[in-house]
């Protein structure tokens, strides 16, 4: 018999352990959602706000020169390379042209003949005026100045065989070599190979953006900017500078531009950028945190704290500038907001409230 018991207790174990452990797991999540959630809130504000429109655009240099030869000749020096800075009139290329420079002994040759004999006539005038004539005397005055026209001509054309910075930058760009033949750019034609060197200057940057023609009509001089790098969390803060007022035919939309101080050169014209301009203001409105704010497809909602529970409510809301939203209905000035950021809160879920600091 004493057998038989210690058997039929040694069956039944396992059916009690099992029992137990089925209960525990029933009762488990029962005492886990009991536990209260740690929260933190805060109180509504108010303040002033700004509605930001975003459009990708690109960085560019504040002035930029592709520089070409206005003369033909053999380029016979080049003093940059890709990289170097350069000074407002630095000698950047030099063309030899032989033929200018016979031009040029030629002319001046006959302008100093001419006047010669300018001098020549002046001075026989003054001795002896019934000997000379007006009209001899005004011809070789003619003589003279065309003579020196000339001579001048040839001296600007000489002159374009130097090409020189327009201003302060940094070559970005070298098209020739020493030896290469450069045409003369025209204004009927400007030959690719006619390029002799490309100068920035970006100290100051221009961040553009096509503005599309739905907020062309808000953006203003002076409203706030925000310029974001790819690559870099570093949110730059600027205000439009300039804008087009005219749209483009083809694309609708409106050139805008902020300038972006750069005088360690960090940024660089052809960036892309993601830049915010803010098109709208509202003064003194009530505002929450954005990480307060619970969207459900076009529907928003906040949690208050509730006498240890969260309560879920229906708000209205307007402007969003990526930090605070814009309260227009829906919530007393004075509630305290759960700040839910990526909790999942649900109506009356019980929760330990401590305010944000």
């Amino acid at each position: 018999m004493g057998v038989h018991k210690g058997r039929s207790y040694k069956n039944q174990f396992p059916m009690r352990l099992l029992s137990l452990l089925l209960a525990l797991a029933i009762a488990a999540p029962a005492l886990h959602a009991a536990a209260p959630t740690e929260v933190k809130f805060t109180r509504p504000t108010r303040g002033d706000i700004v509605r930001y429109v975003t459009v990708p655009g690109t960085l560019k240099a504040n002035q930029q020169a592709t520089l070409y030869a206005k003369v033909g000749g053999y380029l016979s020096k080049i003093s940059v390379d890709k990289g170097d800075p350069v000074t407002a009139g630095q000698l950047l290329a030099e063309l030899e042209v032989p033929e200018f420079l016979a031009d040029l002994s030629r002319t001046r040759a006959e302008a100093n003949v001419a006047a010669a004999e300018l001098t020549r006539l002046e001075a026989a005038a003054a001795k002896s005026p019934d000997l000379i004539t007006p009209f001899a005397l005004d011809a070789a005055r003619g003589r003279a100045e065309v003579a020196k026209a000339h001579f001048s001509r040839a001296e600007t054309l000489l002159g374009f065989a130097k090409v020189s910075a327009p201003f302060a930058g940094i070559v970005t760009a070298r098209h020739a070599d020493v030896g290469a033949y450069i045409p003369a750019a025209t204004a009927s034609s400007t030959p690719a190979t006619a390029a002799l060197v490309t100068v920035a200057d970006f100290q100051t940057i221009r961040a553009h953006v096509a503005m599309p023609e739905l907020e062309a009509a808000r953006v203003k001089v002076g409203q706030p900017v925000r310029v974001g790098l790819e690559g870099s969390a570093t949110v730059l803060e600027a205000k439009v500078s300039r804008l087009a007022y005219a749209l483009d035919d083809a694309t609708r939309t409106m050139s805008v531009e902020a300038d972006l101080p750069n005088p360690t050169l960090a940024l660089r014209p052809g960036q892309y950028a993601t830049i915010k301009v803010g098109v709208e203001k509202r003064i003194d409105t009530l505002l929450i945190p954005v990480e307060a704010l619970v969207m459900e497809k076009a529907n928003a909602f906040a949690y208050l704290s509730a006498d240890g529970k969260a309560k879920k409510i229906a708000i209205k809301i307007g402007f969003n500038d990526g930090a605070r939203v814009e309260i227009l209905s829906g919530l007393d000035p004075t509630a305290a907001v759960i700040l839910v950021g990526k909790l999942a809160l649900t109506d009356a879920q019980p929760i330990n409230a401590v305010e944000a600091k």
